[in-house]
């Protein structure tokens, strides 16, 4: 009697040449299209320029530094707040005397992108409390960057400078 099951060699599978060929081509296309998106998103959000005019902040950087003592040696303090859409920077002595009657200007923005940067000038309260209006502050964290002027300063030379980190809740 003849058996009527099926030889093992014909229901096995072989692996053939052009079997290794797609799956190479698949696994390398997969990947080099990944890495091309990656790419493109990422040549597209980044400029390539953390700082603007590096090299000449560089070369002054002695005068940043010296720059800092003296800012050490007058001896002020800030203290930022927010409040709704309004900022407030209260601008002290040592003693906690408020410091009156300066100018302050400078920016807020993100701390990883300009795009939302946001010129701001502080108006003098007169009781050493500076105030801006209607900044448009959405949750998360904001930079502070502020430079103090005398009032009346012929060279235009920052007294004092302010960086402070703001959180901002929902």
């Amino acid at each position: 009697m003849m058996d009527t099951m099926t030889n093992p060699k014909d229901s096995t599978w072989t692996l053939k040449g052009w079997h290794v060929l797609v799956t190479l081509l698949v696994f390398f296309g997969v990947m080099f299209a990944v890495n091309g998106v990656f790419l493109y998103y990422a040549l597209d959000t980044f400029s390539g320029i953390d700082t603007k005019d590096a090299y000449r902040k560089g070369i002054a950087y002695n005068q940043t530094l010296e720059e800092g003592r003296r800012y050490d040696r007058l001896g002020w303090q800030s203290k930022l707040t927010a409040k709704g859409t309004k900022l407030e920077i209260a601008l002290t002595t040592e003693d906690g005397t408020p410091v009156r009657g300066k100018k302050i200007s400078g920016k807020v923005g993100r701390p990883t992108t300009d795009k939302y940067d946001q010129a701001v000038t502080f108006t003098d309260n007169g009781d050493g409390i500076y105030v801006v209006e209607n900044v448009n502050l959405d949750p998360g964290s904001w930079i502070v960057s502020a430079d103090v002027f005398e009032a009346v300063s012929p060279d235009n030379t920052p007294r004092f400078r302010i960086k402070e980190r703001l959180w901002l809740s929902q």
